[in-house]
This record gives C-alpha cells, structure tokens and sequence, in this order.
C-alpha cells in the first residue's frame, strides 16, 4: 500500500488522483440510473444494448480526433477541459425523452469520454517517466475508490429520491470546484513532439498481444458497469435500493488491487500477474452466476480484484515500447478496447434478449478465458 501513501506525500501526485476519483464518481452516477432509465422509457434488454453500443462508437471515432488533440493543447490541459465536457454530457442522457435523443445523447457521452480518457492515461504515463516512479496502477485505485463512494452512496440517494438533474449538478459543483483549485499542477504536462521517422517506423507488432487482450477484458470490464444492476434487479431479484452494490463491491475488489498492483508487477512480472488477474476474474464470474445474493456480490468483489491491475498494466506496457509514445501506445489500446466495447453492449443484449442475462454474464466469463489463452502466447 506503499503506492497509497505516495499520493498524498505529493501535490503533483494528488491533483491527477483526484481527477480519477471524480470520474469515478461521475460514471458510477450514470451508472446507478440505467435502470431507472430503463423503466422510464420502457426500454428491452435489446434497445439498451443497442444504445450502449452507440456510446462506445461515439468513443470509438473520437480517439483520432483525441490523440491528434494532445499534440495541439497538451495532455494536461486536454485531460481538465475533456472532463468538463464528459460531466456536462451525462445532462443529455438523463433529459433524454426518447430512445432516439438517448442514443444521440450516449453518442455525445463516448465522444467525451474518449477526449478525456486518452489525455487522462497519457497525462500519468508521462508523469510517472518525468517522476521516475511506478503511479499508474496505483494511480488507477483511485478511480475505484471514486467508484465505491459514487456506487454505494448514489445508488442509495437514486433508489430514495430518484432526482438525477439535482444529483448529478450538486456533484459537478463539488469536483468542478476542487479541480480547477488543482488543475496547475498539470495543466502544463505534454506528451514529446511527434516525429515523423518515428512514425513510419512504429513498432505495431508488439502491439498486438496486448491490444488483443484489452479489447476482451474491456468487453467484459465495461459490462460489468453496464449490466451488474440489470443483472442484480432481474436475475438476482435484488431491491431497488441495492441495485449499485454489485458495481460498489467490484469497485472496492478494484480498489485492494490496485494499491498493490505495482509491487506485485514489480516482483512477478507484467505477464504472470496478467496470468493471474484473468483467473481471478473467471472464479469471481463463477460466484456471480450462483446468483444469490451474498454469493453475487462477493462474485463481483472478486472479479474487481482480478480486474484491477489489467488495464492500468496494459497502459503502462503500450506506454514503455521502444519508439513508441506514450500517447500513441495508449491510443492504440483505447481504440481496441473501443473495439470491445462496441461489440460487447451489442452481443451482450442479443444474448440477454434470446436467452435472458444469466448467459449474457457466461458469455462476459468467454470473453475472460479468451483473454487469459493470449497471455500464452506472448512471444513478443
């Protein structure tokens, strides 16, 4: 927990820490009302898959756009601005009155997030190699530890009150508020000056094991948020008030790892903790699909457990190859992750809406043991 520690030894550690949290919480906000979205417009698990799907594709064509965007204002200025649009977005989704200005507005919702999260990654990649110190994965915890308060408290405030305009503003005031107070201490953070010999010889190949493996776990990850409470509400029969634990236990699973993520790569290597995070998902999506209660949700702590170090490991492995730039390397595995996460939404409702969700979460378990197969063949 050594990593824990060192954010709060250091302004220049804690300001993009927080910046995680907050989004933590303002996608766990979003998150809680999916069902309360449901029901309002009378959506099927189909028509939600579908919308979902959008989301991701509006994230999808925006990378591009994103990593050409950091060359011109810098990853840190980009990161602070692309978080003022991914807040105000989550306003389209909830003033949505129809399906059809839900899946423009879950359109809008990608295209930031995807200008956000790809400076936000390359802002800490670069960072961490001007610090000399290993922040990544721990600095990831820190979006878990958003995602634990902004899950458990909000979904107890939604089941209560169910006033999201009200929810989502006073939350925006808050982060809004501390984040302009630090944005100095990375606002002046750039990725190096693109070079055009670089390019024309960048390494892909050793890109594509890890590339492959983010788009699986991203189609399963990004489930887990999407569908947990869909998952809880109708398959597990849980009450309205408890439908945002499944993704607060997957949260706090998150948050455990991570803190120790960067120690255990150190001692095991990037691969073999891979190796292990990937089983560890696939016992907790064996107790998830017990669905009982109890069982459930530590199925879903145990599943943020061996989820936890993949993503911030996979940033940190694309950020560190030869000839590479931090902000290229991570594009490349946001844009298949997006990949993953295009497909994901989309497969998932077919399957819920022919089968039921019970084996749309089998299937997220598939896409695990496939991710898992890859870290055998690694030969890079």
């Amino acid at each position: 927990m050594l990593s824990f520690k060192l954010f709060f030894q250091e302004r220049r550690f804690f300001a993009p820490a927080f910046m995680y949290v907050s989004f933590a919480l303002v996608f766990s906000t979003w998150i809680i009302y999916i069902p309360f979205i449901v029901d309002r417009l009378s959506l099927s698990e189909g028509r939600l898959g579908f919308a979902l799907f959008m989301a991701s594709l509006g994230s999808l064509v925006m990378i591009p756009v994103s990593n050409r965007l950091t060359d011109r204002v810098g990853v840190g200025r980009q990161a602070f601005w692309g978080f003022i649009l991914y807040g105000v977005s989550l306003y389209g989704i909830f003033w949505a009155a129809s399906y059809s200005w839900l899946i423009i507005a879950l359109f809008y919702y990608g295209m930031t997030s995807a200008i956000f999260s790809i400076a936000m990654n390359s802002m800490v990649a670069e960072i961490e190699k001007q610090a000399g110190k290993y922040i990544m994965t721990g600095i990831h915890g820190f979006w878990s530890v958003g995602g634990i308060i902004g899950a458990s408290m909000g979904s107890f405030v939604a089941g209560k009150f169910n006033m999201p305009f009200v929810h989502i503003s006073v939350l925006l005031a808050m982060v809004f508020t501390v984040m302009f107070w630090l944005r100095k201490e990375y606002v002046h953070v750039k990725s190096p000056v693109r070079i055009k010999s670089v390019r024309r010889s960048f390494p892909f190949k050793p890109l594509v094991i890890i590339a492959t493996i983010a788009m699986l776990m991203m189609a399963s990850e990004g489930a887990i948020a999407d569908w947990s409470g869909l998952y809880l509400k109708h398959v597990v029969l849980v009450e309205a008030q408890y439908l945002g634990l499944g993704y607060a236990f997957f949260s706090a699973g998150m948050t455990l790892g991570r803190f120790s993520g960067d120690a255990l790569s150190f001692r095991l290597g990037s691969w073999r903790l891979l190796s292990f995070a990937m089983a560890s998902g696939l016992l907790g999506f064996g107790l998830v699909l017990f669905a009982v209660a109890s069982i459930s949700f530590f199925g879903f702590f145990v599943i943020g457990l061996g989820f936890s170090i993949v993503v911030p490991e996979l940033y940190r492995m694309a950020s560190n190859i030869k000839g590479v730039r931090a902000a290229d390397g991570i594009s490349i595995i946001a844009a298949t992750s997006n990949i993953g996460m295009l497909a994901g939404p989309a497969i998932l409702g077919i399957i819920a809406g022919t089968y039921g969700l019970f084996y749309s979460f089998v299937a997220l378990a598939g896409f695990v043991f496939l991710a898992l197969l890859f870290t055998f063949f690694r030969r890079i």
